[in-house]
């Protein structure tokens, strides 16, 4: 049977296969990569934990036992995401300036990355004030103003949290 003719079968569960709440069955033909099968299954359900996959019977490898686990982000990974969307909403609506800057690893460097490599930090000459809406705005705008992969970390700071110039030309 050619494989675009082959009808396969995935069980959706709310726990550990046949140990839980059955949610539904997605069916399909052809062949599906695991990241659309989770894809898809995502849509039916946020509830998902386990999906048994069942091979049509004229598939090669019908009857063997397969299986994907959604997998959680860690509870460290969790309570900051949570953290950032406690900060996000603080800051919502309120105007910031955004440093943006670049990392140049440096075996003088003042500042050590995760994996141990000495760096100094170099701030863009060019700040810019804009209202906050989340995180992932800001980072689109610096990639808008510095271009895409140019820049390593921003900064915020508060519209009213900047000292006043000491000079001022033009």
């Amino acid at each position: 049977m050619h494989a675009d003719l082959m009808k396969h079968k995935a069980s959706l569960w709310d726990g550990d296969f046949d140990n839980s709440r059955h949610i539904t069955d997605v069916y399909w033909e052809g062949d599906i990569t695991r990241e659309e099968l989770i894809e898809v299954a995502d849509q039916i359900s946020k509830d998902w934990k386990t999906i048994d996959l069942e091979l049509d019977a004229a598939h090669p490898r019908h009857g063997q036992s397969f299986r994907v686990h959604k997998t959680w982000p860690s509870l460290a990974d969790e309570a900051d995401a949570l953290r950032a969307l406690d900060v996000e909403d603080q800051l919502e609506g309120q105007y910031v300036w955004v440093h943006c800057c670049q990392h140049i690893f440096d075996p003088a460097g003042e500042l050590t990355d995760d994996a141990g490599r000495s760096y100094r930090q170099v701030f863009s000459t060019l700040m810019f004030c804009v209202e906050f809406t989340s995180f992932d705005d800001i980072a689109a705008q610096c990639d808008e103003n510095f271009g895409a992969d140019e820049w390593d970390a921003y900064e915020l700071y508060s519209d009213d949290g900047l000292p006043e110039p000491i000079a001022h030309y033009g």
